[in-house]
């Protein structure tokens, strides 16, 4: 993931700062699915992309749940 294209948004306040262009969350690895977080963590293996895209629903629906202190934990990680 090394290959990251930088561009700013037009929704973007017009500054020097940049916003990764979105893609694809998913990837498939020697069989397997995974997931990459907003916070940048790379989570898996699954069977399949269905079962990966519902552990990113799950993951979304914990973080949604998690206190102040587990947050502060995820974005360490």
């Amino acid at each position: 993931m090394s290959n990251v294209v930088y561009l700013t948004r037009d929704s973007d306040a017009k500054s020097t700062s940049t916003a990764r262009v979105r893609s694809d969350r998913f990837f498939k690895l020697s069989d397997y699915w995974y997931f990459i977080t907003r916070e940048g963590a790379t989570l898996g293996p699954h069977d399949s992309k269905s079962q990966a895209q519902q552990a990113v629903a799950d993951y979304i629906q914990f973080v949604n749940q998690a206190t102040p202190a587990m947050m502060k934990l995820l974005a360490t990680r």
